[in-house]
């Protein structure tokens, strides 16, 4: 699956020929998504302990690729066209049980495309889901940024003091440039760290193709061998991924 870095880059802003009610045209495709930081921990604590990877490049045993997220999710009403204000509708409600604790303290930024050269997200049919996730760790990692890159993410990561700090990248595509990973918690496991999030779901999405970047800086835990991402993406459906996997190309349930 590999492709070239301007083949990413220009793969990033690719836009769809028709246009879903309620999309709004695709007039900037390198805004930032807000840095944010994790939100209070909510009352229900029914959430699932994460297994521990062994070994960099593969899932904890027991943890599928796809499978249903541990804790109940309520979905909002949307008002299409009219664009609801945030105190109406949370665009992040996939996370919104999801507990916060107990985790690493984190920020993150996230935006539209991608901020490495060497992701390697490959644009297919407008059906195509790819997760990938990477963990930066010292300072020559910088040479994995785009040379094209602005905003959030790669500021976060051009401005990490690797000898105390690192980041875990996350990428997912294809789709909406309006919809984004999050991350809500960071917790630290015997090797590494679990990073546990969701995507943003906003009813008035914009009408790009493009893949989407959570960028998130840590204080480096005494063992970063590992890394392992569950990201909610509906409902009913999380993605699982390690680093060191490259792409993964995500399976139709």
């Amino acid at each position: 699956m590999e492709r070239t870095r301007r083949d990413v880059l220009g793969l990033a802003g690719v836009s769809v020929t028709a246009l879903t009610a309620g999309c709004l045209d695709d007039t900037d495709s390198t805004t930032d998504m807000p840095v944010d930081r994790p939100s209070e921990t909510p009352t229900d604590q029914s959430f699932e302990t994460p297994a521990d990877p062994v070994t960099d490049g593969q899932l904890p045993a027991g943890l599928e690729r796809v499978d249903e997220p541990p804790y109940e999710i309520t979905v909002p009403e949307c008002e299409v066209p009219k664009t609801p204000t945030p105190s109406e509708r949370d665009d992040l409600y996939l996370c919104a049980n999801m507990p916060a604790e107990p985790s690493l303290s984190f920020e993150q930024a996230s935006a539209r495309g991608s901020v490495l050269a060497d992701a390697g997200l490959e644009l297919g049919d407008q059906t195509n889901s790819e997760l990938f996730a990477t963990l930066l760790t010292k300072a020559a990692d910088r040479d994995r940024l785009s040379d094209d890159v602005v905003g959030g993410p790669g500021e976060l990561i051009a401005e990490t003091a690797f000898d105390t700090h690192a980041v875990l990248v996350v990428e997912t595509g294809w789709g909406s440039g309006s919809v984004y990973p999050h991350i809500k918690r960071v917790e630290a496991t015997d090797t590494g760290v679990r990073a546990f999030g969701c995507h943003s779901d906003p009813c008035v999405q914009t009408a790009d193709y493009s893949s989407r970047t959570a960028a998130v800086h840590f204080e480096q835990p005494d063992t970063l061998e590992t890394g392992v991402v569950s990201l909610t993406v509906a409902p009913d459906e999380r993605w699982n991924a390690a680093t060191g996997e490259g792409v993964v190309a995500i399976p139709d349930r």
